[in-house]
């Protein structure tokens, strides 16, 4: 999927620069975060949105904030978020696209930031496998996708790690969270994961992908499945979070 896309955008790039400028008459190339257009040798976002996202830099921390969400509940080896998400900012642009028009080549793109920050990082060199928050079969079929892949996807080949995407399954289709405190998240959520191939995820040191954190309720739900399977380990990584 990931590897797919990146080859479109290739193919587009290679196009004599004439054919480029017709195409973009009819589909063109604007940020995804803030709607201007891209120069050539920009691709999903442009250079001063790069820039200047709200990046957390939690990976350069052993403590962050998002450890105090799960305190006395779970306890990841690592867990890291890429982007601050507030109202009506960039990244809550690219998320909404990215989650609602199909828009894969941002999941991509926010694992290109991760892969540059990770180089060194002692998570890189200790998780066995990915895994992601599922959605439940029907969410599925409407959307027609679920927005934690090709970001997944994109790490999986980066790094040479298997990404397992149906190891955990939804296996009821809880109501939206938005809106919802920490109690009634939790209480959404608590049954609604089974860890459907443990064979796949025992005696590894998992990460767990989601594209946005806030209360954690559903993270949390779904880590207690996972930490179940025989000798397993998790880390906590995903696009955006509140805190």
């Amino acid at each position: 999927m990931a590897n797919t896309m990146r080859k479109i955008l290739t193919l587009i790039n290679q196009l004599p620069k004439f054919m480029q400028a017709l195409l973009e008459l009819v589909y063109p190339r604007i940020c995804a975060a803030c709607g201007e257009h891209l120069a050539q040798q920009e691709a999903v976002v442009c250079l001063v949105c790069t820039i200047r996202l709200p990046y957390t830099n939690f990976h350069k921390f052993d403590q962050n904030p998002l450890h105090k969400k799960f305190w006395g509940r779970i306890n990841p080896q690592y867990i890291d978020s890429l982007l601050y998400l507030e109202k009506e900012s960039k990244t809550q642009a690219l998320l909404y696209l990215l989650k609602y028009h199909g828009r894969q080549d941002i999941g991509i793109y926010l694992a290109e930031q991760i892969v540059k920050r990770y180089l060194s990082h002692p998570l890189r060199q200790s998780i066995n496998a990915i895994v992601c928050i599922p959605l439940h079969p029907l969410k599925l079929k409407k959307r027609g996708y679920n927005q934690c892949h090709s970001f997944s996807y994109h790490l999986s080949e980066a790094w040479s790690i298997p990404f397992y995407p149906q190891a955990i399954e939804r296996i009821e289709n809880s109501q939206s969270q938005t809106g919802n405190n920490r109690i009634d998240r939790w209480g959404n959520v608590a049954n609604i994961f089974r860890v459907a191939k443990p064979k796949l995820l025992s005696n590894k040191h998992l990460l767990l992908i989601d594209d946005v954190v806030t209360t954690g309720a559903t993270l949390e739900a779904c880590s207690l499945q996972l930490l179940q399977v025989e000798n397993t380990q998790l880390s906590i990584l995903s696009m955006a979070c509140k805190v």
